[in-house]
């Protein structure tokens, strides 16, 4: 996975995405997941004042904040991509929430923080998005599926982004699915062509029947890029 090429946009805006290059994508992900005091101020508050994204060498970030089934009030989520898990884990001595200015820790209150790496080639265009917890047996070859999946989608004419994210250093967190698309439509009409039958449906359910050993949490999520390196 390398920061190489600018195929996509976002709101005008060219943010970099992922090239796969092998079956492990390159690069990595934090999320630092906090109780914002008030989001929409937290948010705005880190759009602009950008030097902790430079401080830490991050090449994109943003932020996910949680629309449904929340843990807790303010539920969200500030994430950062790295071309290498060697920097993502870097970030964390360049560093540290616990020791923020006055003004972010009146925006929010840290719970934890993770690093991810992917394991299939994920398109970084944040959205509409749901997340899957899970405990699964074999992750490599589930994500192998979910590229057949994504695949089958896209050419059953659905522009949805589907990655699966390893968890290191993160406690007790588990291998997170996320699917993505533009809006909150999209994402429902996918769901209605496969109770309907979707022939896609399929590799959906045999990859949760012979992978998947729990369903931990499922959330969905609306998410943004708040910072890309200049």
């Amino acid at each position: 996975m390398k920061f190489k090429s600018y195929i996509f946009t976002f709101l005008g805006l060219s943010i970099a995405s992922f090239n796969l290059h092998s079956s492990i994508p390159e690069g990595a992900f934090t999320t630092l997941h906090v109780k914002a005091n008030n989001i929409n101020e937290y948010v705005n508050y880190m759009k602009n004042n950008d030097g902790a994204f430079k401080q830490i060498g991050s090449d994109v970030a943003g932020v996910c904040i949680v629309q449904t089934g929340n843990e807790y009030e303010g539920e969200m989520f500030v994430w950062n991509a790295y071309p290498s898990v060697e920097m993502a884990f870097e970030s964390s001595e360049k560093y540290n929430p616990a020791n923020a200015t006055k003004e972010f820790k009146k925006l929010r209150k840290v719970k934890y923080s993770v690093t991810w790496k992917p394991l299939k080639e994920f398109e970084l265009k944040p959205g509409y998005e749901r997340l899957w917890r899970l405990n699964i047996s074999d992750p490599r070859a589930f994500a192998s599926e979910m590229s057949k999946l994504e695949k089958a989608l896209q050419k059953a004419g659905h522009n949805m982004r589907i990655g699966v994210f390893e968890p290191m250093g993160g406690g007790v967190e588990v291998h997170h699915l996320r699917v993505v698309t533009d809006n909150a439509s999209e994402s429902g009409k996918v769901v209605d062509e496969y109770y309907a039958g979707a022939s896609y449906g399929k590799i959906w359910d045999a990859a949760f029947a012979k992978y998947v050993t729990k369903t931990v949490r499922e959330t969905t999520e609306m998410c943004q890029v708040i910072y890309t390196k200049s």
